[in-house]
């Protein structure tokens, strides 16, 4: 019999060559994570980063990359239409190693946020309102976790993070306080406990990815695009970050509102609507009160769902009820949201960071406000052109649309943190973009704000993070004018 080619043995997903190559692949991204773990250093209470670490940082980030992406490349898309236990099993697994080998051997040390969320949750655990006063203006015997006070940025000013996260937060410091006295003492700043909450988010969130791939009948090794990828490994795992809760509860909206659309019609099946219909309302309230600039979604999910109004208004009237629940509370306590409301202007009119097309524009353009009034524009129009059939050549979907619209936020925001991506990174799974992969990679070097005064990005290293990105936006639009023209010849 002829022996069969590699090739052959890699497209089979059955064959032994697919298990030794992925088996070699796995080896080689949990190397690159353990160089990344143990190049991580010390953080001292000021925060210093130096070159060293960050370049180590940084060779580590682009090998897991690197190496990514060839395993995406062979094994990703050989086997669509089959989603087996042993490639979900791997997914997990090592999604699972990593991100406790990283909680476990670092500390939070590109990103100082964290220790605001500690203090929050604290704050809020002793039934305080933590959108009263700013850090700086608690007396010091009141302190709630002194160790993470001179930790802290911006402690001149009251937190801005919103309900669903401080909930999250308070349960988060119960946990610490609830923890035997052998882990406090292993964990004294509290950070360890909160990583590993966020990194349970993050692990439903993988879950989504899996339960969506196998709806659209895609090949489980797409999820490893998010669950395997340096950044959500070293964001979530590594720095921290709170975003991940909003994001499980956005892909969760997004994944109900999907499987709304299949359902048939009869008795059961309307109340199984009903249910379904609520709890996509709710999960997307709880994931606007985390970051409130995915508001414009809803219109996402509204199109998505024109065709069952009823649906709609449950949906709609659920999400609004969920925004009453968690911000009502805090509107009755003393001091209601206006500290945080105050910190948000100052955010809005004041605080910016590895911008692009932002800083161009607002080049040109007198006034900040016109420059947001022009991006909010910008993204109205990407949210109407994906949900037309006519210009992307495929049915409105909900979680595409979603995804071209937090992109393109991106793009046209006045910050992009490297954490920010996570929101859109855990959608390129199900609708692959070669933009947002490069620019997955690319915005890992903004991180040499650390090194510069008013941790700030020089303009070419913005050019080079966003150049290339651009560049591929730009040849997938003339890929496709070229593929229209053919369609339609004059």
């Amino acid at each position: 019999m002829k022996q069969r080619s590699l090739i052959e043995k890699v497209r089979d997903k059955n064959g032994n060559g697919l298990r030794a190559i992925g088996a070699a692949l796995f080896v080689s991204i949990f190397v690159c994570v353990f160089l990344y773990m143990s190049s991580m250093w010390e953080i001292s209470h000021a925060l210093d980063v130096t070159y060293l670490p960050l370049r180590l940082y940084w060779m580590q980030f682009v090998s897991c990359w690197a190496v990514l992406t060839v395993f995406m490349w062979i094994l990703g898309r050989q086997s669509d239409g089959a989603l087996g236990r042993g490639p979900v099993l791997c997914v997990l697994v090592f999604a699972l190693v990593a991100r406790v080998v990283v909680v476990c051997g670092t500390q939070p040390v590109l990103s100082d946020d964290i220790w605001r969320y500690i203090h929050d949750g604290a704050v809020l655990g002793n039934g305080a309102n933590p959108y009263v006063l700013a850090p700086d203006d608690i007396a010091p015997v009141d302190v709630p976790v002194p160790e993470v006070m001179d930790r802290m940025n911006n402690t001149s000013l009251v937190t801005i993070y919103q309900p669903t996260s401080q909930y999250v937060f308070a349960a988060l410091d119960r946990v610490w306080e609830l923890s035997p006295p052998g882990w406090q003492l292993l964990d004294p700043n509290h950070d360890k406990v909160f990583r590993f909450g966020f990194v349970l988010f993050d692990l439903v969130v993988i879950g989504l990815i899996l339960w969506q791939l196998r709806v659209m009948g895609r090949s489980a090794w797409w999820a490893a695009a998010y669950a395997w990828h340096p950044l959500a490994i070293s964001e979530v795992a590594g720095s921290g970050h709170q975003d991940v809760i909003g994001v499980a509860f956005l892909l969760l909206a997004l994944v109900l509102a999907g499987k709304l659309l299949k359902l048939g019609e009869g008795d059961a099946l309307s109340r199984k609507r009903r249910v379904i219909a609520v709890c996509a309302g709710v999960a997307f309230g709880l994931a606007v009160g985390v970051k409130p600039v995915v508001l414009p979604i809803a219109l996402v999910l509204a199109w998505t769902l024109r065709h069952r109004p009823k649906m709609v208004a449950l949906s709609a009237g659920a999400t609004v009820l969920t925004g009453v629940v968690i911000y009502l509370p805090f509107v009755l306590m003393a001091g209601g949201l206006t500290g945080m409301i105050e910190t948000m202007r100052t955010f809005v009119d004041k605080w910016a960071f590895n911008a692009s097309a932002y800083d161009v524009v607002l080049s040109y353009v007198a006034g900040k406000p016109w420059v947001d009034y022009l991006a909010m524009a910008v993204l109205l129009a990407v949210i109407v052109l994906t949900l037309s059939k006519k210009v992307t050549g495929h049915r409105p979907d909900a979680i595409r649309s979603a995804g071209a619209f937090l992109f393109a936020s991106l793009l046209v925001s006045s910050t992009v943190h490297p954490w920010y991506l996570l929101w859109v990174l855990a959608i390129l799974p199900m609708y692959f973009s070669p933009a947002l992969w490069l620019f997955s990679l690319t915005v890992a070097a903004s991180y040499v704000a650390h090194l510069n005064p008013g941790y700030r990005v020089p303009t070419a290293v913005v050019i080079g993070e966003y150049l290339p990105v651009y560049a591929v936006l730009v040849w997938g639009a003339w890929v496709w004018v070229r593929r229209e023209k053919v369609k339609t010849p004059v």
